[in-house]
């Protein structure tokens, strides 16, 4: 395969997840409010501000292609008030700074584990890579996946990681969302997702922001099984991204 020369390259499968900050509450109470967001390597002036206002009022933070310099916890980790979990997919060691897939919660963590794309894009072999939390809700178990599809491939090949990440949503015998870019920038990835989400029990929330960058598609999504859709919409007013956060809120199923 041909590999193009860039200042990130992927990491070693076998680098753990790193754990940064700590969660400030026992349980998520009678709602749960979240984002998802691809920061976009954080890259654009504004992105630590317009994320410090976003974390504030929510329970989760599903975010895609977040950063982390020289391996170690930023202020902004220990004083958000969540537990922040950092799958590193691709790093450079010029300037010791990774990214990949971050999530935030006010409620520790039961379970991490961060899952690798079977397959690589083009040009410097760049695996996706989605994270997989869990946490106490209701007498339950969520399930949380934080997801960055592959992209710049085969229908195939994205058919595959789509097959990876229901995998872990069927076996689950609880809630579940799952939310991030999917990179589902034609008809054929989008149908292909939708069909293998509805087949284990997954809907999506009717929240879309499509972009003109993004051949005017949308790649943004967050799912859920078993929970009460409360709200949901675009933060289109963010800016400091290519991508537009997505707000969700959800409550229990069996709360009245």
């Amino acid at each position: 395969m041909l590999r193009l020369r860039s200042q990130f390259q992927p990491l070693p499968d076998t680098a753990p997840l790193k754990r940064l900050g700590e969660a400030s509450a026992r349980d998520f109470g009678s709602t749960l409010k979240m984002i998802s967001w691809n920061m976009f390597k954080a890259r654009r002036a504004g992105c630590m501000p317009d994320l410090t206002a976003l974390s504030t009022g929510v329970e989760l933070a599903l975010l895609q292609e977040a950063v982390l310099h020289g391996g170690l916890a930023h202020p902004f980790h220990l004083t958000s008030g969540l537990e922040w979990i950092m799958a590193e997919n691709l790093g450079t060691a010029q300037h010791a700074i990774t990214t990949g897939p971050k999530t935030g919660s006010r409620v520790a963590a039961l379970s991490s584990y961060a899952t690798r794309s079977v397959d690589r894009e083009p040009f410097i072999g760049t695996p996706k890579t989605f994270l997989l939390t869990t946490y106490p809700f209701h007498n339950e178990q969520l399930l949380v996946l934080n997801v960055h599809a592959i992209n710049l491939v085969s229908t195939a090949k994205f058919a595959r990681q789509v097959e990876q990440i229901v995998a872990p949503v069927a076996a689950h015998k609880g809630p579940c969302i799952v939310a991030g870019d999917f990179n589902t920038w034609n008809a054929a990835r989008w149908h292909l997702l939708l069909k293998a989400m509805a087949d284990v029990g997954l809907t999506r929330v009717p929240a879309a922001a499509p972009q003109w960058r993004h051949f005017n598609q949308v790649l943004d999504h967050v799912f859920y099984r078993w929970l009460k859709l409360l709200g949901a919409r675009p933060l289109s007013h963010v800016k400091s991204s290519d991508h537009v956060p997505l707000w969700a809120e959800f409550a229990a199923e069996n709360v009245v």
